[in-house]
């Protein structure tokens, strides 16, 4: 069987909103995949633990309640550190980002 890291977006999301796996559960695995290689990687530089994982839940708690936000609703995701996002660092800068930019704004609403 395909490791799940490896299947396509459309894939992942049919198995999120037929419930065959969690967007918490989904995370995780990701998560501990960044542990795992990204010290050699170094491809992610920031992270947003906690504000991923409240995220999931809340995917997860949509989901239940029969509400769906979109065609990515509860697919963890990356996003370049070059898009300002709300507490990121800024390459080469400081203070932290103030804002999150109008693409990542977008992509939220899509789950």
């Amino acid at each position: 069987m395909t490791d799940i890291a490896f299947l396509p977006a459309h894939q992942l999301a049919g198995m999120l909103r037929s419930r065959e796996i969690g967007s918490l559960e989904l995370l995780d695995h990701y998560l501990r995949r960044v542990e795992r290689f990204n010290p050699a990687l170094n491809a992610i530089i920031w992270m947003d633990v906690e504000g991923a994982r409240a995220r999931a839940r809340q995917a997860d708690a949509a989901l239940a309640s029969g509400e769906l936000w979109g065609p990515l609703h509860g697919l963890p995701m990356t996003i370049k550190e070059s898009f300002e996002l709300t507490g990121s660092p800024r390459p080469g800068a400081s203070p932290p980002c103030a804002r999150t930019c109008r693409a990542a704004m977008r992509w939220r609403p899509s789950g």
